[in-house]
């Protein structure tokens, strides 16, 4: 594994995950990997260069107790 994590994350809407998680199943392919190999496709299509360093997530502000801090992340 690498040592930092460089997914990200995006929603959509149920019915457009459930359509998508079927028909990858139907044809063995990982959802990711399909999504990934469209967006690529419809990027270089458009001319949009491909970055050589991904921009680090912007860390939280901490104030106030920062004790305990509580994340919560919800993906299909």
């Amino acid at each position: 594994m690498a040592k930092r994590q460089t997914r990200r994350s995006i929603s959509v809407k149920g019915i457009t995950y459930q359509r998508l998680k079927d028909y990858c199943e139907a044809c063995g392919l990982s959802v990711s990997g399909y999504l990934e190999e469209i967006i690529a496709e419809k990027l270089d299509a458009a001319g949009v260069p491909v970055p050589t360093v991904v921009k680090q997530r912007p860390q939280p502000k901490l104030t106030g107790n920062t004790d305990e801090i509580v994340s919560q992340h919800f993906t299909f």
